[in-house]
């Protein structure tokens, strides 16, 4: 066996981060009246179900009277290499005649995708001159893709095909693009108002957030924009939009963090010409939230060890927040590949302990599996981390998937006032296990 294949051999296993098709229901879930066709089984249905009324208590992609925004082809494995061209137009015909759909996305899983039909062609002859808007999810690369890469193609199709006719740049008015809108509950609504609230503060007008979990309508109205400000989930989708607008570009960090929240104030005010705004603003949102900071130096943070498990975009800013207040971090075991980050924000994560980008199970069992009061105090992480690693300490959901963890209420974990929320939970959750000595276990099941 030559030393190649031996390596793939031994990269072989189960994959620590969801597939492809859930980050592009997580983009479709965040969108109130789009639909979608997938070219394959009933499984596609399946993977709906994991953010339907599981991972977001609010999601509309599914319905209990039938009225499913999530639709499949039903071809298997005896049938994807038949021609069934005219099941699919039927299909994308029954659902646009539907009265709450505005616009349709069309995508495949990889067993028909190596097929070739045409969907561009089809969604074209369907929907001639655009009467209704449809948008063709590109397939994953091989088997390569991850969540997300689902996640930002969708907001990539977006931007490449929405019709922006009409376009009227305003100024102070702005697109964000590339928000993690996970869910339709009160921690991504929450934190879709607090962005909301620091561009406001600068003077800026969102006039579309992509995504929100409002309308297709409300993302058109991206096309008044001057400027497009792109988040890391959705960088080649902002820098599109732009273009196609012939707008400002100001590629800004996740402001996950009060650090990063001031960063993003920065970059957005250097990129919008509104500096003096910017340093008034962050200097008003630290003075009212530093006094509030100080017991979580001396008792929520000081000398405790956390381990994160979940969302690359979110790992720097989680290590920033423990570090700044006098925690450290054990590891971090990322679910995505490292090139959603940048080069340096890779080398950040890399340079700490046991940090791990998309590894396999088998490759982190030895130091992860039963995570102990030897190692860390806190366990951060999604309940599909949880689960695999069933720890042995008290944990804090967070991430995708959250299955036992629900908002009913804004409760934003991003930009100032986010961080001083999650702040506070993370402190209180370290702190109800300190002295806890046997830990706290997963519920039942996992």
């Amino acid at each position: 066996m030559t030393e190649r294949s031996s390596a793939a051999r031994d990269r072989l296993g189960i994959r620590i981060d969801p597939p492809y098709l859930h980050g592009a229901f997580l983009a479709l879930n965040a969108v109130s009246d789009a639909y979608f066709l997938g070219d394959g089984p009933d499984c596609i249905r399946a993977k709906a179900e994991q953010i339907h009324g599981r991972h977001d208590l609010f999601s509309t992609l599914l319905s209990c009277k039938g009225e499913h925004r999530v639709h499949y082809t039903g071809v298997d494995v005896f049938k994807v290499a038949g021609n069934i061209e005219d099941q699919i137009v039927s299909g994308l015909e029954r659902i646009a005649a539907r009265p709450r759909c505005a616009a349709i996305f069309m995508g495949s899983i990889p067993m028909c995708t190596i097929v070739g039909t045409d969907y561009d062609r089809i969604l074209r002859e369907v929907f001639p001159g655009s009467s209704k808007p449809a948008f063709l999810i590109p397939p994953q690369t091989g088997l390569s893709g991850d969540w997300l890469d689902g996640y930002a193609a969708v907001l990539q199709a977006l931007a490449l095909g929405m019709d922006l006719s009409g376009s009227k740049p305003k100024p102070g008015k702005v697109a964000l693009v590339g928000h993690f809108m996970g869910r339709n509950e009160g921690d991504h609504k929450g934190n879709v108002r607090e962005l909301t609230r620091m561009l406001a503060g600068l003077g800026l007008d969102p006039v579309s957030i992509w995504l929100s979990g409002g309308s297709y309508a409300s993302l058109r109205e991206a096309r008044h924009a001057e400027t497009v400000i792109s988040l890391p989930h959705g960088r080649r989708a902002g820098k599109t939009l732009a273009e196609r607008l012939k707008a400002g570009l100001i590629e800004a960090e996740a402001p996950f963090g009060l650090s990063a929240s001031k960063r993003f104030i920065e970059q957005v005010g250097k990129g919008c010409g509104k500096q003096d705004q910017a340093a008034a603003f962050i200097e008003s949102e630290l003075s009212s939230l530093s006094p509030r900071l100080a017991w979580l130096g001396k008792e929520g943070f000081k000398g405790r060890r956390f381990a994160f498990a979940g969302d690359p975009h979110f790992s720097l800013g989680l290590a920033e927040m423990i570090e700044e207040q006098g925690g450290r971090m054990f590891g971090m075991i990322l679910t995505g590949m490292p090139r959603h980050l940048t080069e340096s924000a890779q080398a950040a994560l890399t340079a700490r302990p046991n940090t791990a980008f998309a590894p396999l199970q088998h490759e982190v069992e030895k130091v992860w599996f039963r995570l102990s009061r030897k190692d860390a105090d806190l366990l951060v992480g999604s309940t599909m981390t949880v689960e695999f690693i069933r720890p042995d300490i008290p944990w804090l959901e967070f991430g995708y998937p959250s299955d036992y963890t629900h908002f009913l209420k804004d409760e934003p974990f991003l930009g100032f006032r986010g961080a001083l929320g999650f702040l506070s939970r993370l402190a209180n959750a370290a702190a109800r296990g300190f002295d806890n000595r046997r830990g706290v276990k997963p519920p039942r099941g996992c």
